[in-house]
């Protein structure tokens, strides 16, 4: 099955991981920043 993949699929596929994760990050990021906010730090 892999090696029926093109590369734009596995470039498109990388693409997509990297951009999950980024993701994650930045929501990650957001609820660490409310619970700051909710303490008082900011």
């Amino acid at each position: 099955m892999e090696d029926q993949l093109t590369f734009g699929t596995k470039l498109l596929n990388g693409f997509l991981s990297i951009m999950v994760v980024v993701l994650v990050l930045i929501l990650a990021a957001v609820v660490i920043c409310l619970i700051l906010a909710g303490l008082g730090f900011f």
